[in-house]
This record gives C-alpha cells, sequence and structure tokens, in this order.
C-alpha cells in the first residue's frame, strides 16, 4: 500500500515510517496538515495516518477539510495519546475510517493495516 502518515513529532514520524516500511508498505510523511493537504490533493494514497493533536489547523479539523471540501475518501485512521471517548468519538464524527491509541504495538499496527489491505481494493472498514 501507499500510505501517507501526518504527525508533527518527528520521532514518532519517522519510527512509524520505519515500522510501516519493514512490512513492505511504501511511505510519505507530512508533518503538518498543510503538508497534507497537498499530498492528499495530489497524490493516490491507499491510506492516511493522522495525529489528530498538532498545531496550526488540528488533525480533526483536517479530516472534515478533506471529506467535506477535498471529498476525499481514502480510508484515514486518527492517532492520538489521548484514549479518551470524548476525542475517540469527535474524530469518527470528523471521518475517520479507524482509531489507533500511541504509543502502539507492532500486533496493534499490523493488525490495523491489515483491515486496509486487501487484494480486491475493498477493506474490512468498508464492509
Amino acid at each position: 500500500m501507499n500510505i501517507l502518515i501526518i504527525e508533527d513529532d518527528k520521532l514518532t514520524l519517522h519510527s512509524l515510517k520505519h515500522v510501516i516500511e519493514g512490512l513492505g508498505h511504501k511511505v510519505e510523511l507530512a508533518e503538518n496538515a498543510e503538508e497534507a493537504m497537498n499530498k492528499v490533493v495530489d497524490g493516490k494514497f491507499d491510506l492516511v495516518f493522522s495525529d489528530i493533536m498538532m498545531p496550526g489547523i488540528s488533525g480533526l479539523s483536517l479530516l472534515t477539510i478533506l471529506r467535506t471540501v477535498h471529498l476525499c475518501k481514502t480510508p484515514i485512521v486518527a492517532m492520538s495519546i489521548l484514549n479518551d471517548r470524548p476525542v475517540i468519538e469527535a474524530a469518527f464524527a470528523a471521518g475517520a475510517n479507524d482509531f489507533m491509541v500511541k504509543p502502539f504495538t507492532l500486533d496493534g499496527l499490523s493488525k490495523t493495516l491489515s483491515k486496509f489491505d486487501l487484494a480486491d481494493g475493498k477493506t474490512l472498514a468498508q464492509d
């Protein structure tokens, strides 16, 4: 899969890139929402991972913009250190297809990737 990771923390960004590439996927990076919007509009991604707590345009606002303004249909996994029901509900309301609490395990990341990596183009999240 071709995956975009949107994360303002450089350590998390590059660690996640390294792990996902190690699982056989291609990865592009964006350090903020503005950079991410350009890449999502211009690129072809099979999956997007987006932090929801970022400076400037938040990840929740980014999700809303991508879904309503750009009509982006790419599956988006929201990520946060906050394991808080209102935050998780807000992410889904903004357009997230899945949610992962950071830090996450290799097993958890692999399971999330497998939800969206089916040969026929459909994801388990769409079923």
